[in-house]
């Protein structure tokens, strides 16, 4: 019941679907890059950032078939105000957009919980990789914990619900070497953003939280699209 349209999407939303994955790959190059004309505005990069998960949000919306796609889409659209709030300049950008991945995560939540597999059906490598997960968010806490001052407490319930966010996805019906590793990524992310805003660390570290953030992205959308929400006997896959 929880289908929104039930017909097969025509050839031309095909079309602008692909489409719009292929300018979102490019909008990431760019912004990873730096290949983008910063000194007609500074609002260019922003822009650019913004696009590059946007137009994945926009390929969500095109090709919306159910109430998981809606949801995705909600993340997604989260997710992009998070960008935006972090490439600002003011004293309160980076919790607003610590606020807008929060909201984000938790519509990932919801979605991967919603599909989450029997308990019979999860298998052991899911639960070690889940439990090495919470490991690491532990000792990362540890050693994060003397840099933190007042932002402790907030810093602290994001990373457990951005681990409690990449658990879901592990134990989700959905296929573990797109969704899954795309939240393990968007952990890996996250977890350099936070250390780079935190401790002194290098610069050229920004292109390993761009890059895993922007596949991590990717992949957890490619994952839930493709995966069909019918019955099927030959695995989550589609392309009818």
């Amino acid at each position: 019941m929880t289908r929104l349209f039930v017909k097969r999407r025509k050839p031309v939303l095909e079309a602008l679907g692909q489409f719009l994955l292929l300018l979102s790959f490019v909008a990431a190059i760019m912004y990873g890059g730096s290949w983008y004309p910063a000194n007609i505005s500074p609002f260019i990069p922003v822009l650019v950032k913004a696009c590059a998960v946007g137009f994945l949000a926009l390929f969500v919306l095109i090709s919306m078939q159910s109430f998981n796609h809606f949801l995705l889409f909600l993340a997604l659209v989260a997710s992009v105000t998070g960008d935006v709030f972090l490439s600002l300049f003011h004293e309160q950008a980076f919790m607003h957009g610590l606020l807008s991945f929060l909201v984000a995560h938790v519509f990932f939540i919801i979605l991967y919980l919603k599909n989450r597999l029997r308990v019979a059906d999860i298998s052991m490598i899911r639960i070690r990789i889940a439990a090495v997960l919470w490991a690491l968010a532990a000792i990362a806490a540890y050693f994060l914990y003397p840099h933190l001052g007042d932002m402790m407490l907030p810093v602290y319930v994001y990373s457990a619900v951005l681990t409690l966010m990449a658990t879901t996805a592990i134990f989700s019906k959905y296929p573990i070497r797109l969704v899954a590793l795309g939240a393990i990524l968007f952990l890996v992310s996250d977890s350099l953003l936070g250390a780079r805003q935190f401790m002194s660390l290098p610069d050229y570290l920004g292109y390993f939280v761009w890059g895993t953030y922007y596949f991590a992205q990717l992949f957890m959308t490619v994952g839930v699209m493709l995966t069909d929400e019918r019955r099927t006997h030959f695995g989550g896959y589609r392309f009818d």
